[in-house]
């Protein structure tokens, strides 16, 4: 029997996330990724000769109306990710977007639309469900093991833009937005808690803080993470460089969260706490092998111990840590595997990766976030439609 055709991507944005894309695609097994694009001819062509990928192009328009691309990865700056996706979409291609989808949920609806009506599979790259931990502690709570969920609280903190001199694209609101920090990386907590726990979000109660009101911008403004270091423009900042939010699952569940651009000594800080009424779990992402365990009669950490993947895929064995560039690498297998083996992406089960409905129910949160911020009350988050089912894993009800 010969072997299905392997895909082909292309991989169009080629700043800081863009090569990993490249790399993660690789690694999944199921897919070459045949060429890569930037509107910067010269950074397309010394990203493809770095990575060793067969051609580069600064013509997005041609990439996407090539009827040789099988999928194509979207790693542009915000403002342009609809456009991008929507023309993919239409040229009948599968969709790898980096959040935030769209930059308001009217938007994301729509391109969650196209990708039905076109029967395209389309993901967003909220990386951190592809941990093998991470994947544990939704078992925990999904099989019942955990008992009732009751609270989920954390933080994801982050150093980079602590400093007036560090400025990015990220923070000039026509190109990233209204919000930076929870839409940059809030929504990565948001779509990991209710991954883990299994219930959703219903409102919140948000307050944003602009730490740094004026920061200070070079030419060199377009790297991910950038530092001015010769002629310096004063900017003015509009959006967040943090934020505390407060809130409430269905059910009558409880949770908060922290999150902060501006932390001092925090790289990548992401930590997750699931209270449920015989266990507590937590998990973090710089210490990504291990899951601590709470309960009456003891507390404990748990090491990665076995594979959660079949024999005959690639990972690393006990006692090499699997780390961020795995997660990614795994996180994208079941869309590739969707893809590659004809699955209709309404026949894939919930859950199986970050899907179209999942990024809309995360511009959402970001929405409510900021009219909430804006009003000073609780904000209520979508129930119908939009996103999994409200009670894809959960148990029953937390008790009011």
């Amino acid at each position: 029997m010969s072997a299905r055709r392997r895909l082909r991507t292309a991989v169009i944005g080629m700043g800081f996330i863009g090569p990993n894309h490249v790399d993660a695609v690789r690694r999944g097994g199921h897919a070459d990724v045949v060429v890569v694009a930037d509107a910067d001819a010269a950074r397309a062509e010394t990203r493809a000769n770095a990575l060793a990928v067969p051609a580069w192009t600064a013509d997005i328009d041609a990439l996407l109306g090539d009827p040789n691309i099988d999928v194509v990865h979207v790693c542009t700056p915000n403002a342009t990710h609809v456009a991008i996706a929507s023309a993919a979409l239409e040229a009948d291609k599968h969709v790898v977007l980096e959040k935030p989808m769209a930059p308001d949920s009217g938007a994301a609806h729509r391109l969650r639309s196209l990708a039905r009506a076109r029967g395209r599979h389309v993901m967003v790259a909220f990386t951190y469900r592809g941990y093998p931990q991470v994947r544990r502690a939704r078992a925990l709570v999904a099989d019942g093991e955990a008992g009732d969920v009751r609270l989920v609280h954390g933080a994801y903190l982050q150093e980079w833009l602590s400093e007036p001199d560090d400025y990015n694209w990220r923070i000039d609101p026509a190109v990233g937005g209204a919000s930076r920090a929870v839409a940059d990386i809030g929504t990565h907590w948001f779509d990991l808690a209710e991954f883990v726990s299994g219930v959703r979000v219903t409102e919140v109660f948000a307050d944003l803080a602009t730490f740094i009101p004026v920061r200070y911008r070079t030419e060199q403004d377009t790297l991910a993470f950038g530092t001015a270091m010769s002629a310096r423009t004063p900017v003015q900042v509009s959006s967040e460089d943090a934020a505390t939010i407060l809130l409430r699952f269905e059910g009558g569940r409880r949770g908060s969260f922290v999150v902060s651009q501006v932390s001092p000594g925090h790289r990548n800080d992401l930590v997750l706490e699931v209270g449920a009424s015989r266990l507590s779990l937590a998990w973090q992402q710089e210490s990504p092998e291990r899951l601590w365990l709470g309960s009456r009669a003891e507390n404990r950490i748990v090491d990665r111990l076995v594979s959660d993947q079949p024999i005959g895929v690639p990972d690393l064995p006990i006692g090499h840590p699997e780390g961020w560039s795995e997660a990614f690498r795994d996180v994208m297998r079941p869309f590739y595997s969707a893809v590659a083996n004809d699955v209709a992406p309404d026949q894939v089960p919930a859950g199986s990766y970050p899907s179209a409905d999942d990024g809309e129910r995360s511009v959402a949160f970001v929405e409510a976030v900021l009219r909430s911020s804006q009003s000073r009350r609780w904000e209520q988050m979508p129930t119908a439609e939009s996103g999994r089912p409200q009670t894809e894993v959960a148990g029953r009800a937390a008790s009011q």
